[in-house]
């Protein structure tokens, strides 16, 4: 049983998730390259578009929260020294694998069997952490590590939180003009807006457009459903056919998949399960239309990066909880204070992980 109110919402979750597809694959946006770029060659490019995508969806969700959608649409986590271990995690399956929990659907939706393998190691480790969750992570990991009540800024400040990502903006406005980097004229010719139509198709679209259209589309889902995630509705993809595997009532037991995952063990399909497979559809229409469709087989050298990647992912996303999308780029954009800190750990694991991938191979995959 789906669970939506209304053919409404069914048909803007298609829409966004077709949008989101598109969108990440014509801009080749990716959390890892963002950061990673960053960190080994000073490479702005996605890094900015990320940011850009991060400010218009502070702007779009507080607006939206200030006319009335409602705070059960913010997901806020308890946060402590977890959410930092498990960001760590998450960072380091991220370089080492070679994509972030968007970047490998996309890339998935471009034909990579490198990503597939990414994905399926992934969903692997979501069934080893769920069978270890009572034993070990509920007792010994969340319990004494995750004991701070989370907030968000943007929810707590109610109708006036649209005031904040307006101050940041003219923060940055009157950052960029003092040290005279702000004409904008020139930036807005910069961003190559003629790229994104139907007659460039095979050309990649300016990343800072793209992370625009990102934080549109991560408004309207804020709307429809609520915070933007990934590997949330990939665990509950993984729950769902486990059950239908080895049998609904063994899974009721766990109480991972009964009372996080599915809450209440309402094991059905809801909208953000719907939207994931959407976006992947959304990446191989843009992929097959821009000619960047492609069965790619994996080489040999790569396997391992692809399982242990993944498999990192994975358990870093259910320790965190969430992912690059849920924490850095919802969280931040709501001002979460469990994202900035999953974050700060997402970060570390990324930076160490390509300076080492770097010193050990001379490149970071």
């Amino acid at each position: 049983m789906i669970e939506y109110s209304g053919l409404l919402s069914l048909i803007l979750t298609i829409v966004i998730g077709i949008g989101f597809g598109i969108l990440l694959q014509k801009g080749r946006f990716c959390f890892t390259s963002a950061l990673r770029d960053y960190i080994a060659f000073k490479d702005t490019r996605v890094l900015y578009g990320l940011l850009i995508g991060i400010i218009t969806m502070m702007l779009g969700t507080s607006i939206a929260y200030s006319l009335g959608v409602s705070n059960s649409h913010f997901w806020i986590s308890n946060y402590g020294l977890s959410n930092i271990i498990g960001g760590f995690v998450f960072g380091i399956g991220m370089v080492y694998g070679g994509g972030c929990a968007s970047g490998t659907l996309y890339r998935a939706g471009e034909g990579y069997v490198h990503y597939w393998l990414m994905l399926i190691s992934a969903c692997a480790g979501y069934v080893i952490f769920a069978s270890l969750f009572s034993i070990f992570f509920l007792p010994y990991f969340f319990t004494p590590l995750q004991i701070f009540e989370g907030f968000s800024l943007i929810e707590s400040l109610g109708q006036i939180s649209v005031l904040v990502p307006i101050l940041i903006i003219l923060s940055c406005v009157l950052y960029l003009k003092k040290k005279q980097q702000l004409n904008l004229i020139t930036n807005i010719s910069k961003l190559n807006i003629s790229s994104i139509s139907i007659n460039n198709l095979k050309s990649a679209w300016d990343a800072k457009i793209v992370g625009f259209g990102m934080g549109i589309f991560a408004t309207l889902w804020f709307i429809v459903w609520g915070t933007l995630s990934v590997t949330g509705p990939q665990a509950k993809w993984v729950g769902l056919t486990y059950s239908n595997i080895i049998g609904i009532e063994s899974l009721q037991g766990n109480i991972y998949w009964n009372n996080v995952i599915f809450s209440g063990g309402n094991f059905s399909i809801s909208l953000d399960m719907i939207m994931l497979l959407f976006l992947i559809l959304g990446s191989f229409i843009s992929a097959y239309f821009s000619g960047d469709f492609k069965i790619r087989m994996i080489k040999k050298n790569r396997v391992q990066n692809a399982i242990i990647g993944g498999m990192l992912m994975g358990f870093g996303s259910r320790m965190a909880p969430g992912c690059n999308i849920s924490n850095t780029f919802s969280g931040l954009a709501f001002l979460s204070v469990s994202g900035f800190v999953t974050s700060l750990g997402l970060v570390l694991g990324v930076y160490i992980t390509t300076r080492w991938m770097f010193r050990k191979v001379g490149c970071a995959i």
